[in-house]
């Protein structure tokens, strides 16, 4: 079995045929690595809070659940 690295045409379509140089990707990427940033930064404050005693167990899980569907609805797959 022969390299991408032998035949470059083959590794010309397969870089253009890869989803990275998709026009919207790296845009797409970005917006989803920022609602992950802001997911665990709210994840963290509501840690504190329970550490503190200011939530209950229960109560930050159903929040850091609700953060979550909330990320996954707005969340293109």
């Amino acid at each position: 079995m022969s390299s991408p690295l032998e035949h470059p045409e083959k590794l010309h379509y397969a870089e253009s045929s890869h989803p990275l140089c998709e026009d919207n990707f790296l845009p797409q990427l970005m917006v989803d690595q920022s609602n992950l940033r802001k997911f665990g930064q709210k994840v963290s404050v509501i840690r504190e809070l329970e550490m503190k005693g200011e939530l209950s167990r229960f109560e930050s899980s159903q929040e850091i659940k609700r953060l979550w569907n909330h990320l996954q609805q707005n969340a293109e797959f």
